[in-house]
């Protein structure tokens, strides 16, 4: 796999648990792996992208990408990622940054890449992870799709979920390899 090293199911499942009574860790890894939105995307989403004015968390969230300027398709929030926008952050100002900053409270800003960046490699250290520098915030957009990749073979997908503008882009990001292609050729008998 090229790049940096995506979760595992079972590591998203237990960074869950771990970060359970860490409201903002919660929300971050929940609604990141769920929208498999860039770092920049995914911290620049406001309580109004999540929440309806009647308080209601919404089921379906769509983003203009800041690399591409185009819209994300319409991504279903999970379970898991609607529990905890109601815990955490039904009730916020519509206009707050989902996650907020703790460095500029006056200033109301989002965290930045860089704070974001040092939370992955933190629950990375949670999880045991002897080199975390295989991780990092990329490593949280590409856990869900190399999971729907895994389990779909469908790279037409995962590009529509990514935002990709071509399937190359994607078969380079969740490194496929001829190899891969031989393998499957391998274990397919008419």
């Amino acid at each position: 796999m090229r790049g940096k090293k995506p979760l595992s199911e079972n590591e998203v499942k237990s960074l869950r648990k771990l970060l359970e009574d860490k409201p903002l860790h919660s929300l971050l890894l929940n609604i990141g792996v769920d929208t498999m939105l860039r770092g920049g995307d995914l911290l620049s989403l406001r309580v109004s992208d999540l929440v309806t004015e009647s308080g209601k968390v919404k089921t379906e969230l769509r983003v203009k990408m800041m690399k591409t300027k185009k819209n994300t398709l319409l991504i279903p929030l999970s379970p898991n990622s609607t529990k905890v926008i109601k815990k955490h952050i039904v009730g916020n100002n519509l206009d707050d940054f989902v996650f907020r900053s703790s460095f500029s409270p006056f200033t109301k800003k989002p965290l930045s890449i860089f704070q974001y960046s040092r939370i992955v490699k933190k629950w990375m250290t949670m999880l045991g992870k002897e080199d975390v520098s295989e991780y990092s915030t990329h490593s949280i957009r590409k856990s869900k799709s190399s999971f729907l990749y895994e389990k779909t073979q469908n790279v037409e997908i995962v590009r529509r979920l990514l935002g990709h503008s071509n399937s190359s882009a994607t078969v380079n990001y969740l490194g496929i390899e001829d190899s891969d292609a031989l393998d499957v050729a391998r274990t397919i008998n008419m």
